[in-house]
């Protein structure tokens, strides 16, 4: 499995690019925020991957992070969600925009390309249990945020958010209290405040 590639970006496509390494050219189809983000062409570039194996192909996909990567890995095992499905969604959204069409009552407001009303209602249903849920060891269950005042119920569940995308429970609380301290007159919705966490740790 190839999950991460290092060497000189010789090409930029529209949604893919070409990194040299060691006189062999890699094609990669990336994300909305990896071509945000592309150095100049020649210049030494890293990028997590991941490489999609079917029958007749073999196709690499290339991440901004891993939280990206977990968030393909995610719409894949959606119903009717294709690798290149999969991709197409990420570049045209970003890592927020995806988990705002998850978790938002609002699951229209990022158009993308062949991506319909009926499968972003179907990847919402998939995905938002995966997104929160939280597995709970040690007998003791979950403990919440030890915090007052505003939306109690946005903040747990911008903590199991976090703490599903591999932050600690002690990590996902301190970024939400820093986030909260930001704003403390602001009560944020659920969506809210998962993407000013994320902001917070980009």
């Amino acid at each position: 499995m190839i999950t991460s590639i290092k060497g000189k970006l010789v090409f930029k496509g529209v949604n893919d690019v070409v990194i040299e390494v060691s006189g062999i050219g890699y094609s990669v189809y990336v994300s909305k925020r990896v071509m945000e983000n592309l150095p100049e062409l020649n210049e030494e570039f890293y990028i997590s991957t991941l490489l999609d194996v079917k029958e007749n192909s073999l196709t690499l996909y290339g991440f901004h992070n891993e939280r990206e990567r977990e968030i393909f890995k995610l719409l894949v095992t959606v119903n009717g969600i294709s690798a290149k499905s999969a991709h197409t969604i990420l570049s045209h959204a970003s890592f927020e925009d995806i988990i705002g069409l998850i978790t938002s009552k609002d699951s229209f407001a990022v158009k993308i390309p062949g991506i319909g009303s009926r499968k972003i209602e179907m990847i919402s249903l998939a995905l938002k249990d995966k997104i929160f849920k939280i597995t709970e060891t040690g007998g003791a269950g979950a403990q919440y945020l030890p915090l007052s005042g505003g939306n109690e119920q946005a903040r747990l569940e911008a903590l199991h958010a976090l703490m599903n995308l591999g932050y600690s429970r002690n990590d996902g609380e301190k970024i939400i209290r820093e986030v909260l301290k930001s704003a403390p007159c602001i009560e944020f919705t659920t969506e809210e405040l998962i993407r000013k966490s994320l902001d917070f740790i980009s």
